[in-house]
């Protein structure tokens, strides 16, 4: 499809389809500024499912945009960051996570924009308030640090992720759990020893699917990978 039109109901189309893995192959073959203008435009879809198969395609469309234009791929991103913007006056869903599905997949743009991801979980930064897309924003911290653990170190990830661990919403502590566990720092041992027994439910995407867990099963998980990583 390299060279053609994209239509908004062809990308639906395919993040709906049930062999995902060929849908990304036919994404990354469109138009990327087409392809990413649509699946953007999928990012509130009501049902979960289609909306994170809308972050993980941004993710790899913009990084072969990325590969042939880097200042395509730059523009890009600044209409995500345009959008986490109050001034914007649009409710962002799906946004934060996008961000990070992005600058996981393309080591230069994390470079220039890791610092940014970070603010939205800083409470002197542009901390994200409404639990929802702060909820979204540590998993798109967490998913750079899978990808990049260093260069979250280097953003202070562990000094930011910390905090949300006592966060009163069950989804902003188990998600910040799962991102220092991809974070892998010994120091965050401690502080997550402190969730073993937090019995609270939420949802996670992981391993591309949405997972119902607990937030102490996600603490548990995190020291056990960090522990694995120091040896």
């Amino acid at each position: 499809m390299a060279g053609k039109a994209v239509s908004r109901r062809r990308v639906r189309q395919l993040l709906a389809a049930e062999d995902f893995a060929a849908s990304l192959r036919e994404l990354r073959a469109m138009p990327p500024e087409q392809a990413l203008k649509y699946l953007q435009a999928g990012l509130p879809a009501s049902q979960p499912m289609l909306k994170w198969r809308a972050v993980t395609a941004l993710g790899q469309v913009a990084q072969g945009l990325a590969a042939r234009n880097l200042e395509g791929a730059r523009d890009f991103v600044r209409r995500l960051l345009w959008c986490l913007n109050e001034e914007s006056g649009a409710v962002p869903w799906g946004v934060a996570e996008a961000l990070g599905e992005v600058l996981a997949n393309s080591p230069e743009l994390a470079r220039e924009y890791a610092n940014l991801q970070l603010s939205y979980i800083w409470n002197q930064g542009n901390f994200l308030e409404f639990e929802p897309l702060l909820t979204g924003a540590v998993w798109g911290v967490g998913r750079l640090a899978s990808a990049n653990p260093e260069l979250a170190r280097g953003c202070c990830a562990l000094e930011r992720l910390v905090p949300l661990l006592a966060w009163p919403e069950a989804s902003v502590r188990g998600t910040a759990a799962w991102a220092l566990g991809n974070l892998g720092d010994g120091q965050a041992v401690g502080h997550l020893e402190k969730l073993a027994q937090d019995q609270e439910r939420l949802e996670i995407w992981q391993g591309g699917g949405l997972r119902r867990t607990s937030v102490g099963e996600l603490a548990g998980e995190a020291i056990n990978k960090i522990i694995k990583a120091d040896k």
